[in-house]
């Protein structure tokens, strides 16, 4: 995940603006409508660029009503980001302006588990917002960011995007900025290019910013959308690799305690005649059938627990679905597998003898092994140990963590407490006073319900 390209066409020139108020103290501001159309007409740097947001609304005409979250886009969003869907077909230009008929494409997990993977959703007709929206495409699996949508509709098509108050006021900043650079245009020379057209907003609608203005840089989406993962990723890695040395350690030792139990018998063996190639082909042969063994162990045991790693990466990056067994990780298990069983078979050569014959003639059913052998081992076990210690002390401060983290008292309670969401028809409540008189008859309502003790509404909540 953290080396491969973007599941995108050209993904390697996509970017996510940025807005910043160092001055003030504020990150990541998102956009307003008005400021975008500047960006989009003054900036020379990208080929295009495409506004996004999310809402949830109430998706009517399946099975059930349903609260899908929603991607507001631009109609060249999905151009920008160089996705063509599997089915049907993306936003045209034109389908964002006022007075255009509403339509929807879907995202591929809501098109599968909604509709079950319907192919003739094409053309189907929806109802959102006391509107009929028309399913015009389904996208491929691909990430979803900034966030997880179900679906994705036009500016014009959303109630609160859409409207003048939204529209015309350039501190609405409430948009995602996206953009393709221009072939052989460079992050830097586009942040130039962003900072020039920031001064002459600044300078153009002073009251709408702060005073000293904004910052607005381009950022890799790439590593934007593993930025949050990157560091937990790489210490699992190291993790995983401290465990997989410390095993063939292990092992290693194992063996070589297992070949001093059998110098009786190799000792033999080179008296019937054995050289020493041969004595050592053999223990490669066992070794590597062992190694092989483990390996595949090892892959039974990864396809089964895949979902965890894929669950657990999810809180990090939306890329986590990508998260697969491969022919990479075939190969990678195969190369450690021969790896570990050639050195294991290598090890009980290693000595100071030429003759490995006569090494193992020193044998017997209390033999302990050469000077070299010992010094092997002691090598490993030392090795061991010095894993198991870093292991042990970061699980020890994880621990220490999780522990501290049980004691804090987040200043509020959970139990008996229950929390709904309630999406609200935009059209019908289109006004402030609509949606307090909703609201506070929904009050009314549930503190007369039994076992109900008390009833609040907020934006949001812990």
């Amino acid at each position: 995940m953290l080396l491969q390209s973007l599941p995108y066409g050209g993904g390697e020139r996509l970017v996510r603006l940025r807005q910043d108020a160092p001055s003030a103290n504020v990150s990541d501001t998102g956009f307003a409508p008005l400021d975008v159309a500047d960006y989009r007409a003054e900036t020379r740097s990208f080929e295009g660029l495409a506004e996004y947001h999310s809402m949830y609304f109430v998706l009517l005409g399946g099975k059930e009503p349903e609260r899908v979250q929603t991607g507001v886009v631009s109609a060249g969003f999905f151009d920008v980001l160089g996705v063509r869907p599997i089915l049907g077909r993306t936003f045209r230009t034109g389908e964002d302006a006022h007075g255009a008929a509403p339509v929807l494409v879907l995202s591929y997990a809501y098109w599968m588990r909604s509709f079950g993977g319907d192919p003739k959703i094409v053309g189907r007709v929806l109802e959102m917002n006391d509107h009929a929206h028309t399913v015009i495409g389904v996208l491929p699996p691909i990430p979803g960011y900034p966030e997880d949508n179900d679906l994705y509709m036009p500016i014009s098509a959303c109630p609160f995007r859409s409207r003048p108050q939204t529209e015309n006021n350039r501190s609405a900043r409430m948009l995602t900025l996206f953009g393709r650079l221009r072939p052989g245009v460079s992050l830097a020379a586009a942040t130039t290019d962003l900072a020039h057209v920031s001064g002459r907003l600044l300078q153009a609608y002073p009251d709408s910013r702060p005073r000293a203005g904004f910052l607005v840089t381009p950022v890799s989406l790439r590593e934007e959308l593993t930025r949050q993962a990157r560091p937990t990723f790489l210490i699992l890695l190291a993790t995983v690799g401290l465990v997989l040395l410390l095993a063939c350690a292990n092992v290693a030792n194992l063996s070589l305690a297992r070949l001093i139990r059998r110098e009786r018998e190799m000792a033999l063996r080179s008296a019937l005649g054995a050289d020493r190639k041969r004595l050592t082909r053999q223990l490669l042969t066992e070794s590597t059938v062992l190694g092989l063994a483990g390996g595949a162990l090892g892959l039974v045991l990864a396809r089964a627990g895949l979902h965890l790693l894929v669950s657990f990466a999810s809180r990090f990056t939306p890329r986590a679905a990508e998260i697969h067994m491969d022919a990479s990780v075939l190969v990678f298990t195969l190369f450690v597998s021969l790896l570990t069983g050639v050195a294991l078979g290598l090890l009980p050569a290693i000595s100071r003898r030429k003759d490995l014959a006569g090494a193992l003639h020193e044998g017997g059913e209390r033999a302990t092994g050469g000077t070299g052998r010992h010094r092997v081992r002691n090598v490993l076990i030392v090795a061991q140990v010095a894993i198991s210690f870093v292991l042990l002390i970061g699980a020890g401060l994880m621990a220490r963590t999780l522990w501290n983290l049980q004691q804090v008292d987040p200043g509020f309670q959970t139990e008996r407490v229950l929390t709904g969401r309630v999406a609200l028809n935009f059209t019908k409540y289109d006004t402030p006073e609509k949606r307090q008189a909703f609201f506070e008859q929904l009050l009314r309502r549930m503190q007369g319900e039994q076992g109900v003790v008390s009833v609040s509404i907020a934006a949001t909540f812990p």
